[in-house]
């Protein structure tokens, strides 16, 4: 199945059992948070992994990084500039190719990712987002009986659409209201025939920091 189109599915099935409570899994921040996440997924990466964290510093900004395990143990060092910098992290699988996968080869990925994470940094992490979002029906028991915290997101930046543009993801992030969560990706593990290199990422970001603290809205990391 194309790529695009099992994202839509998965959010289709993920809204699904959200809706019905098979899944504990916020998607906004607390009522009356004057604030938005900014997270990034599929890192950390060499090249735009540094780019995207010396925007948020000049920018005094704060974010969250769902890092995938494999790269967590290629670049244990940028991780770790990660969180000395003052980000939140958490995992997103060890391999982020999980589909056509059963329940406990899923989960087994899942596991092996937080463990990766957790190793470099020699601290437990809670945060947790599964590829794509997606929560199907078969590992939610598994999910809902592992100490994570499972995040997923209100707004889509579109960043790793074929044929975004520097514009394209300026306008959907910055969009963001108060309590959104925004999706991004400092790196791409399954990108689609067309999809934008991280530069075009990496550009719309100042505009979209810029615009949200012209609005009174501050950047935080998720919990």
């Amino acid at each position: 199945m194309e790529l695009l189109e099992r994202v839509r599915r998965a959010a289709r099935w993920r809204a699904y059992l959200v809706r019905a409570g098979a899944v504990r899994a916020p998607r906004a921040l607390g009522p009356g948070a004057a604030a938005v996440a900014l997270t990034f997924d599929d890192g950390p990466e060499p090249e735009s992994t540094p780019e995207v964290l010396d925007v948020l510093a000049r920018h005094g900004a704060t974010a969250t990084f769902f890092c995938v395990g494999h790269r967590a143990r290629s670049h244990p060092e940028l991780l770790r500039r990660v969180e000395a910098e003052g980000h939140a992290i958490g995992s997103h699988s060890l391999t982020h190719r999980v589909s056509g996968l059963g329940p406990r080869a899923v989960l087994a990925d899942f596991d092996e990712g937080h463990s990766a994470v957790e190793e470099v940094l020699g601290r437990p992490v809670r945060l947790f987002r599964p590829p794509h979002g997606n929560l199907d029906w078969g590992v939610v028991p598994g999910l809902r009986a592992r100490p994570f915290r499972t995040w997923l997101w209100t707004v889509d930046s579109g960043d790793y659409e074929p044929g975004a543009t520097t514009e394209s993801i300026a306008r959907r992030a910055g969009a963001a209201t108060a309590g959104d969560v925004v999706l991004m990706h400092d790196a791409l593990e399954e990108a689609a025939p067309g999809a934008p290199p991280r530069t075009t990422m990496v550009d719309a970001l100042p505009e979209v920091l810029e615009g949200l603290r012209a609005r009174g809205l501050r950047t935080v990391a998720l919990q």
